[in-house]
């Protein structure tokens, strides 16, 4: 998937989940943001990989796209950090971060959840840029208006 579509999912998720936890309000819209892009800084041409350009050539020669960085061992090992020094706010992370995984195992390349253990890959239909990306950004788009007007308004 693509950088805008990342986002407009973790917000969506985010939004469904906005009230259920005692986190500032900004924070929590900012760390599900912040998640559902960070994944992809092991792709330094990615819109994350490229304003980390030097980080980003690091994960990714260590440990490739959608290796490590994309299972699930990476945001559980993330959220215990963040926990430990700001409490709740792991959560927001945690669901932006998942929510990158969750559509990056919707495209043709999919994800290997327990990446290095063991293979469990999950792989779609969807063609990362294609017409069909696009419609799903388009309803996570009107999903996350209905529901940023019902939050705020």
């Amino acid at each position: 998937m693509i950088f805008r579509t990342h986002l407009a999912f973790g917000l969506l998720l985010g939004l469904l989940f906005f009230d259920k936890f005692n986190v500032n309000k900004w924070l929590f819209l900012f760390l599900i943001l912040f998640g559902a892009a960070l994944p992809d800084i092991d792709h330094p041409k990615s819109r994350i990989g490229k304003k980390f350009r030097f980080l980003s050539k690091i994960i990714n020669f260590f440990f490739g796209h959608r290796k490590l960085i994309h299972s699930i061992f990476i945001p559980i090992i993330l959220s215990f950090i963040i926990r430990n020094f700001f409490g709740d706010s792991w959560i927001p992370f945690f669901i932006g971060y998942f929510s990158h995984l969750i559509m990056d195992s919707f495209t043709l390349e999919g994800v290997n959840f327990i990446h290095p253990f063991k293979q469990l890959r999950l792989q779609g239909f969807i063609e990362t840029g294609k017409k069909e990306e696009m419609v799903l950004f388009l309803i996570f788009v009107f999903f996350d208006s209905l529901l940023l007007y019902i939050v705020f308004f």
